[in-house]
C-alpha cells in the first residue's frame, strides 16, 4: 500500500474518531446537565435524551466534515440510526459475552477495550455505506479502476 492509500485509509478514520470523540462529549454533557438540574431520579430519561443528542450531533458531524452524501438526507438519517441501534446491541451483546468469561470478568476493561475497537469499526463502515452507499471494497475497486 503506498502512501497516498495509505493516508485515504487512514485519515478518514482518524476524522472520524475525532467527530465520534465530539458526540460523546455532547452525550455526556447533556447527561450530566439533566441529572444536574433536574435529579437523579431521572437518569433513565437524561439517558435517552443524551444518547439522542450523542447521535444527532454525530450524524450532522460525519455529514459535514467525513462522509460524502450520496443519498437523501432522510434515508442515510434512517440507515445511519439504524445501524447505531444495532451497534448498540452487540455491544452490549459482546460486553455480556465477554464478561461472562473469567479473564474477561476479570479485566473488564479490557473488553470494552476490545468490544470498543470493534465497533469504531462496525460505526465506521456502517455509517460509510449510510452515507455514500459503498462498502471499502467497492470503493477500493473504484480507486482502482
Amino acid at each position: 500500500m503506498n502512501k497516498s492509500k495509505l493516508e485515504q485509509f487512514i485519515v478518514p478514520k482518524i476524522k472520524f474518531g475525532a467527530t465520534s470523540a465530539i458526540a460523546t462529549l455532547v452525550d455526556y454533557g447533556v447527561f450530566f446537565a439533566f441529572v444536574h438540574f433536574t435529579s437523579k431520579d431521572y437518569a433513565t430519561i437524561a439517558q435517552v435524551l443524551a444518547y439522542s443528542s450523542g447521535l444527532m450531533s454525530n450524524f450532522f458531524l460525519q455529514k459535514k466534515f467525513i462522509f460524502t452524501l450520496n443519498r437523501s438526507v432522510f434515508t442515510t438519517f434512517k440507515l445511519s440510526v439504524s445501524f447505531s441501534l444495532i451497534g448498540l446491541a452487540l455491544s452490549t451483546l459482546f460486553i455480556f459475552l465477554l464478561s461472562k468469561g473469567a479473564f474477561f470478568n476479570t479485566h473488564l476493561i479490557l473488553a470494552k477495550l476490545l468490544v470498543t475497537v470493534t465497533m469504531f469499526l462496525y460505526n465506521f463502515y456502517t455509517k460509510r455505506f449510510a452515507f455514500e452507499g459503498q462498502t471499502e471494497a467497492e470503493i477500493v475497486q473504484n480507486d482502482e479502476s
